[in-house]
């Protein structure tokens, strides 16, 4: 089932580079023609020394979520566009979260800002945290996007990565909203599992290379009449089947084709998944060389037969 968007929301921290995610929401919301809300999560205080909140003195709190509506107001300025400030106090996942379960279907529009050592590997980024929680695609900018993924004009060059679950089929729809014009490229990307996934009623070929052979024209030939029916009115549509890790796969083709854009699908996962992470979409989050869209899987899907691929 394809994603149907009627809002979008740009989660903004204020760093240097959120100037930027403001410019997608825009453009995104322009193009969709719908609603744009700006969310700001003001942090709770800690105390330095003990890890317990600082209860606000002297109009504390009241002032930080004043100055947050102020600067909102600073970056929308010179915009013309349907769009909500909401400033929150708590925790930032949490509070988009709770705003997500508010709004209509929504894309929510997230800077990539990285973290190192045992913090990232216990608690991961604020972006991989909201990827687990949330039911809902999520944009995640990168500074690093280069020459495309342009926020007026949109992605360039698309590389999605297939998983077998079929998750990546929900972000159809969103691909027309980020990649308008079909003349530009979408690249799919496969990882084979083995020739023991062979359909049982398929011939016992002669040897292991030949059946790795014969899985991988039988899965590219699935993989092509998917994209056909997806896809219909694209122009430029190529895939890659081939044994392998799917992150490192991804990770090689976006390189290779100079990506601006990888589509990725995500499971949610339960609490210590969310703790120590890892999966595919950590990694192309983390180690991906441009923007990155996570597509999460339904609801109603089967969420005990292990993890994302």
């Amino acid at each position: 089932m394809a994603f149907p968007i009627h809002a979008i929301l740009c989660a903004i921290d204020f760093s240097p580079f959120c100037a930027r995610v403001c410019d997608y929401g825009v453009a995104l919301a322009r193009r969709a023609g719908v609603r744009l809300y700006l969310l700001h999560a003001v942090h709770h205080p800690q105390d330095r020394i003990h890890p317990t909140l600082v209860f606000e003195r002297g109009g504390d709190l009241k002032h930080l979520m004043a100055e947050a509506r102020r600067r909102m107001q600073h970056l929308m300025e010179p915009v013309s566009v349907d769009w909500q400030p909401v400033v929150r106090f708590g925790d930032p996942v949490e509070q988009i979260a709770a705003l997500v379960d508010m709004l209509p279907p929504c894309l929510v529009v997230s800077a990539s800002h990285g973290v190192s050592g045992l913090r990232r590997f216990f608690i991961g980024t604020v972006v991989e945290r909201m990827s687990r929680t949330m039911d809902r695609p999520m944009l995640v900018v990168k500074p690093t996007t280069g020459d495309g993924g342009n926020p007026t004009v949109g992605f360039r060059r698309v590389v999605v990565g297939c998983d077998g679950n079929g998750y990546w089929h929900r972000a159809a729809r969103l691909l027309s909203l980020l990649q308008p014009e079909p003349t530009w490229p979408i690249h799919l990307v496969h990882a084979m599992e083995g020739p023991m996934d062979m359909h049982p009623e398929d011939p016992p070929p002669a040897s292991y290379a030949q059946a790795q052979r014969a899985l991988q024209d039988h899965l590219d030939h699935q993989l092509r009449r998917q994209a056909g029916r997806l896809f219909p009115a694209q122009k430029r549509l190529s895939t890659t089947v081939a044994p392998g890790d799917p992150e490192d796969m991804v990770l090689r083709v976006a390189r290779e084709r100079g990506a601006d854009l990888i589509v990725v699908g995500v499971r949610p996962s339960g609490a210590m998944g969310r703790l120590i992470s890892g999966s595919t979409t950590e990694v192309l989050l983390r180690h991906g060389p441009c923007s990155v869209l996570t597509v999460p899987e339904p609801k109603d899907a089967n969420n005990s037969a292990g993890g994302e691929r």
